[in-house]
């Protein structure tokens, strides 16, 4: 004669046992039959004990509580009484909404597992250098003596060459150096470009510190490469 084998499914504690019978059973959890709920969770206990399992201390304390919970609902009910079954109603939502929870974080980690996030820049995408103004004399300097190297052309007698100079002022040379990085980025050099004598020269250097001062114009190192750029708000369009 082949021996009886029974099989008792593993449950992490009673309130998990009760939602699967719930579940099994197709039970309302906010009007359990308490007497037929108690009897399927009494024939699990009768089921570990054959199996000579180990029967935790809490299942032992719900079983108890069952008992307690269907003896109440075979008294009279008195009115504005508690229904004896809210207290393991909201034990078991608590619980199942507990166990949705770890599922859905679950999920969520094997999906993230080994990301980072990382916050967006403050800057717009572009990178200031706190030190520009010193790189910017150090462009200068090395401008003006290779400038200063150059042999002269024909010399000019002192008073010709004063009437011939100009004066140029810091704020036109501001809108000029707008205009030009509206269109594209300039090396240092270039935006030098074109100047007539030393006057325009110091000018347009005064406005370059000037606008980068005032977070106008962005200064970017790239291939040992002093960089001028425009710095565009977000609501400023970009011009052609």
């Amino acid at each position: 004669m082949e021996a009886l084998n029974l099989k008792t499914e593993q449950y992490e504690g009673p309130l998990d046992l009760l939602l699967a019978l719930i579940s099994k059973h197709k039970i309302n959890i906010f009007d359990i039959p308490i007497h037929e709920i108690c009897e399927q969770y009494m024939q699990y206990i009768d089921g570990m004990r054959i199996l000579n399992m180990e029967i935790a201390s809490d299942f032992i304390a719900m079983a108890a509580e069952l008992m307690l919970i269907k003896s109440k609902m075979l008294l009279p009910k008195k009115e504005d009484e508690e229904d004896p079954r809210q207290p393991l109603v909201d034990a078991l939502l608590e619980h199942q909404r507990a166990i949705q929870a770890a599922v859905f974080l679950k999920k969520r980690g094997e999906v993230y597992y080994d990301r980072f996030t990382k916050e967006p820049d403050e800057s717009d995408g572009i990178y200031m250098r706190s030190h520009a103004v010193s790189l910017l004399q150090e462009a200068f300097l090395r401008m003006s003596e290779r400038s200063e190297a150059k042999p002269g052309g024909s010399e000019e007698k002192l008073f010709v060459k004063i009437e011939k100079e100009r004066y140029y002022t810091v704020e036109e040379k501001i809108l000029s150096v707008m205009r030009k990085l509206a269109k594209r980025n300039y090396v240092f050099e270039e935006i030098f470009e074109g100047c007539k004598n030393r006057s325009e020269i110091i000018a347009v250097f005064l406005a370059v510190l000037e606008t980068v001062s005032k977070g106008r114009v962005g200064v970017v190192m790239e291939n040992k490469l002093l960089y001028l750029t425009l710095i565009r708000k977000k609501s400023e369009p970009d011009k052609e």
